[in-house]
């Protein structure tokens, strides 16, 4: 090739169609280019190759991992707290504060009901686990008590909706890379 001045790449580009392989071979040159082609193609097959096995398995884990929500719950329990209780009062004052009234007159009890409606700053929480029935946290001015019916509610979590779409786009691009990798390293 030195005296065509060519490099070999030069050479064998418009002969890498040719019939004559053969003949081509017995030229120690071609025949290495050859060689190192076969060796490019393989080292180039098996990288796609790997790649796709990789994207198909980061991509069905990826959708896994959202569909079962692994990275972000989105299931809580709702913790509901009526008022603020005082510290001399019982834990159920909210719901049963008729029965603590000691004169049963008209005038107390509609005091009582006044003062209970203006107390009743609802308060909610949502927890990630189920902590029991009730608990009770302290505050300024008392106590509040949260309970809950144990009954987890489904808040939708856009996280997971992302991961399945990274996920199925991941496998799908795997499958798509592993079916088109005989044409891509043709070429190579």
């Amino acid at each position: 090739m030195i005296a065509l001045d060519l490099s070999i790449d030069e050479f064998m580009k418009p002969l890498v169609s040719s019939h004559d392989k053969t003949r081509l071979m017995q030229i120690p040159d071609v025949e290495q280019w050859y060689k190192n082609k076969a060796v490019s193609t393989s080292v180039t097959q098996r990288k796609l190759i790997y790649l796709a096995m990789f994207l198909i398995s980061f991509g069905c884990a990826l959708f896994y991992a959202g569909h079962k929500n692994y990275v972000f719950n989105e299931h809580f329990y709702e913790y509901r707290s009526i008022g603020i209780i005082k510290n001399d009062e019982p834990l159920n004052v909210f719901n049963h504060w008729k029965d603590y009234i000691i004169d049963p007159s008209a005038e107390k009890r509609t005091a009582k009901l006044k003062e209970m409606l203006a107390r009743r700053v609802e308060l909610f929480k949502l927890m990630d686990e189920y902590i029991g029935e009730s608990f009770v946290e302290e505050v300024t001015g008392g106590k509040r008590v949260y309970t809950t019916d144990a009954v987890p509610r489904y808040i939708s979590h856009a996280g997971n909706t992302w991961l399945e779409f990274i996920g199925l786009f991941a496998a799908v691009f795997g499958l798509a890379l592993a079916v088109l990798e005989p044409k891509l390293t043709r070429h190579a």
